[in-house]
């Protein structure tokens, strides 16, 4: 498996694996992914994060709630199924662009 078949895993199937999908759950996976490949990409994905986000003081879990629900959000944020889906949608999001898996963006013809 790799991180595209991983994340697309996540985003779609997470409760197949987990039972309930949920935030911590898909960030769990993702974690004992990355540790198992050995790679220390999340390490990287890390300081990347702090790039997106100058001075912030924040891990890169949480910097994802800010992205997905604005500033000072946190995981008392994270109170529907709803909620869940999407910070898993950004976290997912954004590892694809870190790793380059993102598919390039087709304009639309009018």
């Amino acid at each position: 498996m790799d991180w595209r078949e991983l994340l697309s895993m996540v985003e779609k199937r997470l409760g197949m694996y987990v039972g309930r999908p949920r935030y911590d759950r898909a960030f769990s996976v993702i974690t004992g992914f990355d540790l198992a490949r050995g790679q220390g990409e999340l390490a990287e994905f890390q300081q990347w994060m702090l790039r997106r986000h100058p001075g912030s003081p924040l891990t890169f879990w949480a910097l994802i709630l800010v992205e997905a629900f604005g500033d000072h959000a946190d995981e008392s944020r994270l109170v529907t199924d709803e909620d869940h889906q999407l910070a898993v949608e950004v976290l997912c999001r954004r590892l694809r662009e870190f790793l380059g898996l993102t598919e390039p963006q087709v304009e639309e013809l009018s």
